[in-house]
């Protein structure tokens, strides 16, 4: 469907164009539904104002205001109650009921519903009324609503008209409900009465339409015809366009008729002087087939000799170029080469310099070991002595060890003998108190001989430990120095071996210096040769590939008028071919 609606022009403006019709019908058709239920809402609504209007003026307010003072189920309410439920039931209304308004909020008061019923509303209920029937009421008019759909007392439409007393005070309203079902049967009753109406608008709908197709496909017929000498047209047919064009007769004078008319004269037109255009460029292109083939094989043979004469500059190039990079490596091995020999002369002259200094601080260290040899002899012999010092002292100790031995023993006796005095003063009495005090004073001074004799004991002890120590010491340090007189010996002897080497060696560094000074001035002359050799082969290298550049250069115009010849030539075969393919 997708397909016939992309190809055919008719079909989409039939399709179009009845698809607005068909809109319009059931657009007319909804207004004419909605505007009958829209008039039958409003009928109902002024209907039930009118009834609310007339029997609120029938009530008689003061026993609803009498009412107001005690609003209980008394005698007074089931009577107005009934009277309610009677008129309710005359005009057979859902619910009709006295309204009192507590502010802005509307409480149902009365509910004309029969004693028995279950679903009446108790007194002061506060009730769905809108605001805009409050405001209407109060000012003393009569209102309605809309359809109201209340969960609980199902859908209905309410009107309102003021309750007054004879005086104009405002009692209350009287409200009347009326069942949506109402007014919805009322709707369907005019819908069908009106079926005839909208049968003829679905049939004129339909011969709308049906006029519509035959119009458009009368006014569309000649555009096949066009349609198809144009594709005759685009694939060269030019005699068979013209042929069908001239078969359609078309006599409408409208922008189609008119538009056929412009092909048909494009078309003969168009046969006659391609027609002599053809066979003109029949002969032409024949003579152009030949000169280009002419012109290809000679632009082969001129791309054969520059691919030829490319590939021998590219050889020469390349061997310029292996010869600049030898060069040039060749350069650079002797700039490193002359580099090394003044880096090795530098090094030569500064080893030299260094082995004389070598050999002067050699022949120092020699005096100096001398000199430490001598020193430690001397050392060793003093070292000798103080241990014959330290040995003696080891036994004047031990004589002194001896006589304090003796001064032990006295000092031990002489404390026994003043024990014996002062027992023999204890005996006495009173004539050897004196010799007591002598013997007394004779023990303390024994006791503190003892004493400092210990004391000395100690000391000597300790002077024997040390001694002892410094002789073990110097025992050590005499072994030490006599080994270290060996080692010195034996170092003055190699440094002496020594001395004699290093002067062997600054005579042969400074030979080997002036050679290689000699070495780097002839280097510096083949480096500056080598580099006049690379300067003439990177010249050459540059003019070959200059040379080479040119020649691929004339290789790539040459590929391009090779291409060029052979695009000509199947140009000029396309353009025998289309020749050949228009058919005049």
């Amino acid at each position: 469907m997708i397909s016939i609606l992309k190809k055919h022009l008719v079909v989409r403006l039939l399709v179009v164009i009845s698809a607005v019709m068909i809109a319009l019908a059931a657009g007319n058709v909804v207004t004419q539904f909605v505007e009958t239920e829209s008039a039958v809402e409003q009928a109902v609504s002024s209907y039930n104002k009118r009834i609310a209007e007339s029997y609120a003026a029938q009530l008689k307010g003061e026993r609803y205001a009498e009412f107001m003072k005690q609003p209980t189920e008394g005698d007074l309410y089931w009577s107005l109650r009934e009277e309610l439920d009677r008129f309710r039931e005359q005009i057979g209304a859902l619910y009709v009921y006295f309204v009192v308004l507590d502010g802005d909020v509307p409480k149902l008061m009365i509910d004309g519903q029969p004693r028995d019923a279950k679903d009446a509303s108790p007194i002061g209920e506060v009730t769905d009324m809108p605001p805009e029937a409050v405001k209407a009421i109060r000012a003393g008019q009569a209102a309605s609503t809309p359809i109201i759909v209340n969960p609980e007392y199902g859908t209905y439409l309410s009107a309102y008209a003021p309750m007054k007393l004879e005086n104009g005070t405002l009692v209350g309203a009287v409200g009347i409900d009326t069942d949506a079902a109402v007014f919805q049967k009322i709707s369907m009753g005019i819908m069908k009465s009106s079926f005839l109406l909208y049968a003829l608008i679905l049939l004129a709908t339909i011969l709308g339409i049906v006029i519509v197709i035959w119009f458009v496909r009368r006014a569309l017929r000649p555009l096949p015809a066009l349609t198809a000498g144009a594709e005759l047209m685009a694939e060269g047919d030019l005699f068979q366009a013209n042929k069908l064009l001239r078969a359609t007769t078309v006599r409408s004078e409208d922008e189609i008729g008119r538009a056929y008319k412009s092909m048909l004269t494009m078309s003969r037109h168009l046969h006659e002087r391609v027609r002599g255009l053809v066979l003109n460029m029949e002969g032409t292109s024949d003579h152009l087939v030949a000169s280009s083939e002419t012109f290809a094989g000679h632009a082969d043979s001129m791309l054969n000799l520059s691919e030829t004469m490319n590939e021998s500059v590219r050889q020469i190039d390349q061997g310029a170029e292996a010869q600049k990079k030898s060069a040039d490596d060749s350069a650079g091995a002797m700039e490193e080469i002359t580099q090394g020999i003044v880096r090795i002369a530098e090094s030569s002259s500064t080893v030299s310099d260094a082995a004389v200094r070598a050999l002067d601080i050699a022949r120092a260290g020699e005096d100096a070991i001398g000199r430490t040899n001598a020193q430690i002899l001397d050392i060793a012999a003093t070292a000798e002595q103080t241990l014959d010092h330290t040995k003696r002292l080891q036994a004047y100790t031990s004589e002194i060890d001896e006589v304090l031995g003796a001064v032990r023993e006295f000092a031990e006796q002489t404390k026994l003998l003043a024990l014996n005095a002062s027992i023999e003063a204890a005996r006495a009495g009173e004539h050897g108190l004196g010799f007591t005090v002598v013997a007394n004073e004779v023990r303390k001074l024994a006791e503190e001989s003892s004493l400092a004799v210990k004391r000395i004991a100690d000391l000597l002890g300790n002077i024997v430990k040390a001694s002892g120590g410094i002789g073990a010491e110097m025992e050590g340090a005499a072994r030490d120095i006599a080994e270290g007189v060996r080692l010195s010996a034996t170092a003055a002897e190699s440094l002496k071996h020594t001395v004699e080497a290093f002067r062997l060696v600054s005579e042969q560094i400074i030979d080997i210096s002036a050679t290689t000074e000699q070495l780097s001035a002839g280097s510096e002359e083949v480096a500056a040769t080598v580099g006049s050799i690379a300067d003439i082969a990177g010249r050459v290298s540059e003019q070959s590939r200059q040379i080479r550049t040119l020649s691929a250069r004339q290789l790539d115009l040459m590929k391009q008028v090779s291409e060029a010849s052979s695009d000509m030539s199947e140009r000029t075969q396309e353009m025998r071919s289309a020749i050949k393919q228009v058919n005049v």
